[in-house]
């Protein structure tokens, strides 16, 4: 019994330890899937609270936004079932997308309709849009 113990306790451990080696690539695919995989109503919530969280974050980034206004950038999250936001992956290093990724990391979604759930924030935007 100690045994199976030990193992669930190891493998539970193990689980953020696979979310930080799993890369970019990964888990945009995940996201991709996520996301083509709901409801067209819990689509509509996804996009919702994607939309909130980028209301909250762009005024408190916008220091960061160079003259040339925001790179390109991808942010992909991870969420609980709680809509936590556990894990990130960026693609882009703009001052812009790393403040992004930062200020993603202390909020939450919609509640998935399982987790994990992948989804991603896919930004661009030029002076002026």
């Amino acid at each position: 019994m100690r045994k199976i113990i030990f193992f669930v306790a190891l493998a539970v451990s193990a689980l953020p330890v696979f979310a930080a080696t799993q890369s970019y690539a990964e888990a945009k695919a995940l996201a991709d899937r996520d996301e083509a995989s709901v409801s067209k109503t819990r689509s509509a919530a996804l996009l919702a609270s994607q939309g909130e969280a980028i209301n909250r974050i762009v005024p408190a980034c916008a220091g960061a936004m160079g003259p040339a206004g925001m790179p390109p950038f991808v942010v992909v999250v991870e969420l609980d079932a709680a809509g936590k936001i556990v894990a990130t992956w960026r693609e882009g290093n703009s001052d812009f997308a790393v403040c992004f990724e930062k200020q993603l990391g202390a909020l939450s979604l919609f509640a998935p309709p399982r987790a994990p759930f992948y989804t991603s924030f896919e930004m661009s935007m030029a002076p002026g849009d």
